[in-house]
């Protein structure tokens, strides 16, 4: 039932020839992993082959028209991904500044072809005025044309990168710090290697640009968040139930499920009166046994009408922070997270969020106390700094550091 429900999706969200192209070729994946399975053993060299792509040094003159053209190394993308969201806004605004960029999807898609991955980055983010390409192999990456920088936007991609020599300058778009991703093995030194490819850095946020300076002298440059004013914004309360809303990714073992499922567990039982919302992903096969809302992964333009029907949420990240706070400030919710550099790098004052010690009783503590307003949230301060933040603004940051590198000012 379920694949059901994501075939009719798959149309809807596609149109039926599209719509039919992708479930055909999805099914052809599953009986060809299916056929793989039955008769031949798991390929990992196959799979890992970009890590034994040689390095290659670029070869590309500067573009004498100063014109800066990017070309974008992105892994293959889903429906909802808010790091693609993340690229393609940056994509998109840059644009808006003279900045041409182009997109290389690295490792082959899911979307088939060229033309269909297009559309929906067109549909489900942003319009883009992007050349789109699908890189299947190392005899793909040269066959590229020239551009002026081209840009890793995770690790794998920066194997990528690594190996392309037609460009003037080698960058990495780093959101988070990735090997933190895995258990201290393969794809942990795998992911931490990129780090030392002499690529330069444009971060999302201050605290993974100081990491990697400190720990890999990587010459790195910080942008800032900022939040779509036209999505988020405080709605009308519908109702006086209190609710408590859990930013819950079983799947992702930075956002730390277990923990806050137990703090939940507990803190329902001080607060029998509260639901519990779960947003961003469907829970349904996990036992909850207190009074609870399973969103599950909920369209873009909804969440802000979700987020304003709660007193507090409780989103944990142990690598960078989330741009979920910040959408939930805008949509006039309290935001509580767990205490570290890498959460309250934006956060100067302490003021925007209300932060616990990495325990469970701390960290019902200050959620409690923030839906019983024993602390008193400063909108008035968290308004004034959602005001002075703007995603042009960062893209403006982040092309003028994209011409101090091209122009070797640094």
């Amino acid at each position: 039932m379920r694949r059901l429900k994501k075939g009719f999706k798959l149309i809807q969200d596609n149109g039926l020839i599209n719509g039919l192209k992708i479930i055909m070729q999805k099914i052809k994946g599953i009986q060809n992993c299916a056929t793989s399975l039955s008769y031949s053993k798991k390929d990992i060299l196959g799979f890992y082959d970009y890590i034994l792509y040689e390095k290659e040094e670029s070869e590309y003159d500067k573009n004498p028209s100063n014109e800066i053209e990017i070309l974008w190394f992105i892994p293959d993308f889903g429906i909802g991904s808010g790091g693609h969201l993340n690229i393609f806004r940056m994509i998109y605004n840059l644009n808006k500044l003279g900045v041409k960029s182009d997109i290389a999807i690295c490792g082959n898609s899911q979307w088939i072809d060229n033309k269909i991955a297009k559309e929906i980055i067109n549909k489900h983010f942003f319009k883009l005025e992007s050349n789109l390409i699908i890189l299947k192999d190392k005899e793909d990456i040269k066959k590229l044309s020239s551009y002026t920088i081209a840009m890793a936007t995770s690790w794998q991609t920066a194997y990528y990168v690594n190996s392309f020599s037609n460009c003037y300058k080698k960058t990495y778009f780093v959101q988070d710090f990735e090997p933190y991703f895995y258990a201290h093995g393969s794809s942990y030194q795998f992911a931490e290697n990129t780090y030392k490819f002499n690529l330069i850095g444009i971060s999302a946020g201050s605290w993974i640009s100081e990491k990697l300076k400190n720990e890999y002298g990587m010459e790195c440059y910080p942008f800032s968040f900022s939040y779509d004013r036209d999505l988020y914004f405080k709605h009308k309360r519908r109702e006086e139930k209190r609710r408590v809303l859990f930013y819950a990714r079983p799947p992702t073992e930075r956002r730390a499920f277990e923990l806050g499922l137990i703090v939940l567990k507990k803190l329902t039982e001080l607060n029998p009166d509260i639901e519990v919302v779960f947003a961003g992903w469907d829970v349904s096969e996990y036992k909850i046994d207190f009074e609870h809302f399973n969103a599950g992964v909920v369209p873009i333009e909804e969440l802000s009408h979700l987020y304003s029907q709660c007193d507090v949420a409780l989103v944990l990240s142990f690598t960078n922070l989330s741009l979920l706070p910040l959408e939930l400030l805008a949509s006039g919710c309290p935001v509580v997270t767990n205490k570290g550099i890498n959460n309250s790098w934006i956060d100067n004052e302490h003021k925007l969020f209300v932060y616990a010690d990495n325990n469970v009783n701390d960290i019902i503590e200050k959620i409690d106390q923030v839906l019983n307003k024993k602390i008193i949230i400063d909108f008035d301060y968290i308004n004034e700094f959602l005001q002075s933040t703007l995603w042009e603004n960062e893209a403006i940051k982040v092309k003028k550091y994209l011409e101090n590198i091209i122009e070797e000012k640094f």
